[in-house]
């Protein structure tokens, strides 16, 4: 056949083509191959439990995540990590080894989370909610110059996360001083930190009250950071807290105010008093008390106050 034969081209085209398909699959396969070799590799590290009181089903993986789901919110967390290494035992993902890492997480074993996390990062390096785990076990932990590497890896992935930056700057300020050159850079103090983002207004005002707490005053929001200051005695005796004082019987004052403290300011003084929950705006939960991530959806200055009345309690002449 002739060179110089179209037919000739076409049977040369079509054979590059085939080439490229055939080498694209088998470097898709060598990839796969080593992928679940890296998967095989972490399992040999977690002891494999027998489940011995559930029938398990491999055609029923959703019914199963369901189940350990169920176990989850129970707090039965063995059950449901039985249930997870079972599963991925028998059909390996990323997906299961991450929520074995959440479950890990969720029950106190940071190292052993941690070290899942990593597994999935060697297998998938850009998997952002493996990264924001992570970043919640160093918290945990106290490790705050590894989360500032957790974030220069989001920033290279395009994603802005200004709460957990300032968040970051904020532990490593309180722990020590913030000394990571490019990071900390323009955030010398709290206060710095404070200008740049606004929404740590009650982690900055909370701090300024072990430090400052004239300051603290002048910046804290009345009735927002109320459960801050309200059974402290130095709270300034002004127009601004005039309500404040009025409910504790140390003044009168004809500004109207919230329900609570109106109430308050008109009965006897060993009558009521005032307690303080928690709702989280993103998951909707409440809390007895104030955590600047939230425990349960891990939101970051989600929290906000909710004040309540409550009959005044007598504890004197308790005994032990």
């Amino acid at each position: 056949m002739d060179f110089r034969d179209p037919l000739f081209s076409v049977i040369v085209f079509f054979v590059i083509v085939l080439l490229s398909v055939i080498v694209t699959l088998i470097a898709g396969r060598i990839r796969e191959y080593f992928r679940q070799k890296e998967i095989e590799k972490l399992l040999l590290d977690f002891e494999y439990v027998e489940i011995e009181d559930l029938k398990l089903d491999k055609a029923s993986k959703n019914a199963l995540l369901l189940l350990a789901k169920a176990y989850e919110k129970t707090g039965d967390y063995e059950k449901a990590l039985k249930i997870y290494l079972w599963i991925n035992k028998n059909d390996e993902s990323i997906d299961i080894l991450r929520n074995i890492a959440f479950l890990y997480f969720k029950a106190g074993f940071l190292e052993k989370s941690k070290k899942v996390v990593y597994n999935i990062l060697k297998v998938k390096p850009r998997d952002k909610e493996a990264l924001k785990l992570l970043i919640w076990i160093d918290e945990k932990l106290g490790n705050y110059k590894e989360i500032v590497d957790v974030l220069d890896v989001f920033n290279e992935l395009g994603v802005d996360l200004p709460k957990e930056k300032a968040n970051a700057l904020i532990k490593l300020i309180t722990h020590g001083g913030c000394n990571i050159e490019d990071f900390c850079k323009g955030f010398e103090s709290f206060e710095d930190i404070y200008k740049k983002y606004p929404f740590v207004r009650r982690e900055y005002v909370a701090y300024l009250f072990k430090y400052d707490p004239r300051k603290a005053y002048e910046v804290l929001d009345v009735y927002e950071d109320l459960d801050l200051y309200f059974y402290r005695n130095d709270i300034p005796k002004n127009e601004k807290f005039c309500n404040i004082l009025a409910a504790k019987k140390e003044t009168k004052c004809d500004i109207k105010a919230p329900f609570e403290l109106e109430v308050l300011k008109y009965i006897p003084k060993n009558l009521g008093e005032l307690e303080f929950e928690y709702i989280c705006n993103a998951c909707k939960k409440v809390f007895p008390l104030y955590s600047t991530r939230c425990p349960n959806c891990h939101e970051l200055f989600s929290q906000k106050l909710i004040t309540k009345l409550a009959e005044k309690k007598n504890i004197e002449n308790i005994e032990f």
